[in-house]
């Protein structure tokens, strides 16, 4: 018998992108991820009467996710996040829930011009297996990647 390995739950990858935080941020406080490889296509749901909405991501693999956003800050001139969590997913994932954070933090001081330090993180329930938490990291490092050609 497998001996299942311990969840760590928790998964946080960062980066430096060359972009002004502003030009960064039009792109994610959206929730349509246009600038994203493995995203067909995302929205956000007209009839969900939630305060910060629901949004249904089409990923090109077939997959379907409703995520709902749970926060949004700009309330400084040098950082913006905005958080969100999985409702539902077709097919469905194997682990009850998990909370993404995606936070953008002007970079102060760059020798090449302006800089966005972003970090993306994922809290996950324990019930997620080192699969789910190894796929969560590379889509993070993917995401990046996307990002900064994005900008370029």
């Amino acid at each position: 018998m497998a001996v299942r390995q311990p969840n760590p739950g928790y998964v946080k990858e960062s980066a430096v992108i060359n972009a002004p935080l502003e030009a960064i941020w039009s792109m994610i406080a959206p929730m349509t991820f246009k600038f994203c490889s493995n995203i067909a296509q995302a929205k956000k749901n007209e009839d969900d009467s939630s305060t910060l909405g629901q949004y249904t991501i089409a990923y090109t693999d077939n997959t379907v996710q409703t995520v709902r956003m749970t926060s949004m800050s700009e309330g400084h001139s040098d950082k913006r996040s905005v958080g969100f969590e999985l409702v539902q997913s077709e097919p469905a994932v194997s682990y009850t829930s998990v909370m993404h954070l995606i936070t953008l933090t002007a970079v102060t001081h760059s020798q090449g011009g302006p800089q966005t330090f972003v970090e993306y993180s994922s809290d996950f329930s324990t019930d997620a297996d080192t699969e789910a938490i190894q796929d969560s990291k590379y889509k993070k490092i993917e995401f990046f990647q996307d990002l900064q050609k994005a900008v370029a």
